[in-house]
């Protein structure tokens, strides 16, 4: 790339501050920022401007590659123009982001929040590979491109960023479940997965598998009871919310919100209960687990049941999994005291 220069500004002193202007954008956006009254934002105008800011993005970024493919930009005044242009394009897309008030839903906010913050990301690579002569930046430039097409996967409203949380909780905690009973399948004790490759922090190795005892085996049918149950407690609530989830009022929003912050923690909570019932168990601490299973379940059923999703319809089915959750933590709790 040449470097020639006006004064004592060259090319790439240009190209190195917008990737620290892009920066500093990203690290700002990300840093919570201040709650804009914007109550009558309507949100079809939000996306078709959000859309249309990334498409520009996106055609910018193109623009960008290729002004520096071959010889490449070789006047400084040049070089500053493009890049006035394309940083415009950036801000324009902050500018319409900064219309999106935090009362449209906590979890909405950050999806929105998180792909901006990405697009900026990715558009500071872009311009590091271009500074530095790497052949990487068409593939990056590639990135952009999928990056800015991916606005049409984002989530709508909060009912739909609530949704997500919950379906990505849901298949995590189907497969802390699939787990316990591939091992309840095989009562020898062989794990379902290598534990003597893992280190934990404090860089102790883990022991070799060992075998379940005759009273570890009658609390492991409880335990993946105990985790089924919270598996349907949590389908059972999408469900509800896919149906009736309302994500323009905003009690609703603040409903599906807190719904959503019960939730998204379960799947650890439900690997670390898996995790307590590998031999050799200790029976104090899958009590521990079970007991966090056990409230999270509830925590989110009370949610439910007090919100606008629930219909008189949903009250048995939420009846149900309160006393499967009791059933099973009841039979697990006694069993670990009898031992």
């Amino acid at each position: 790339m040449a470097n020639s220069s006006s004064g004592s500004l060259t090319i790439r002193n240009i190209l190195e501050r917008f990737e620290n202007n892009l920066d500093f954008a990203r690290r700002q956006l990300l840093e919570d920022p201040p709650d804009r009254e914007n109550v009558n934002c309507d949100m079809n105008n939000f996306w078709t401007n959000f859309t249309g800011a990334t498409k520009l993005v996106s055609h910018e970024a193109t623009k960008f590659c290729m002004a520096f493919d071959g010889e490449g930009i070789t006047s400084v005044e040049a070089c500053q123009s493009l890049i006035d242009k394309i940083e415009k394009t950036c801000l324009a897309l902050l500018a319409v982001f900064t219309t999106l008030p935090k009362t449209k839903g906590k979890h909405f906010y950050n999806a929105i929040v998180l792909y901006s913050a990405d697009i900026l990301q990715r558009m500071g690579s872009l311009c590091a590979a271009i500074r530095n002569q790497s052949s990487s930046r068409l593939q990056i430039v590639g990135e952009v491109w999928e990056k800015c097409e991916a606005v049409e996967q984002l989530p709508r409203d909060n009912r739909d960023a609530v949704l997500s949380i919950f379906g990505e909780q849901h298949d995590m905690v189907q497969d802390a479940s699939q787990e316990l009973m591939d091992s309840l399948e095989n009562e020898e004790g062989i794990l379902p997965f290598e534990l003597s490759l893992v280190t934990p922090v404090n860089g102790i190795q883990m022991p070799p598998p060992q075998s379940w005892t005759d009273s570890d085996r009658n609390v492991l049918l409880p335990c993946s009871g105990l985790i089924k149950a919270l598996k349907a407690c949590i389908k059972k609530s999408m469900q509800a919310i896919s149906e009736r989830g309302d994500g323009s009022n905003e009690a609703c929003i603040n409903e599906l919100d807190t719904m959503a912050e019960i939730v998204k923690y379960s799947s650890t909570m439900a690997d670390d209960f898996v995790l307590s019932i590998y031999p050799p168990m200790n029976h104090s601490a899958v009590r521990e687990q079970a007991t966090l299973v056990k409230n999270k379940s509830k925590e989110l059923l009370t949610s439910v049941k007090n919100s606008h999703i629930c219909i008189t319809a949903d009250e048995t089915w939420i009846e149900f999994l309160e006393k499967a959750v009791d059933h099973n933590w009841v039979r697990i709790h006694d069993m670990v005291l009898a031992d």
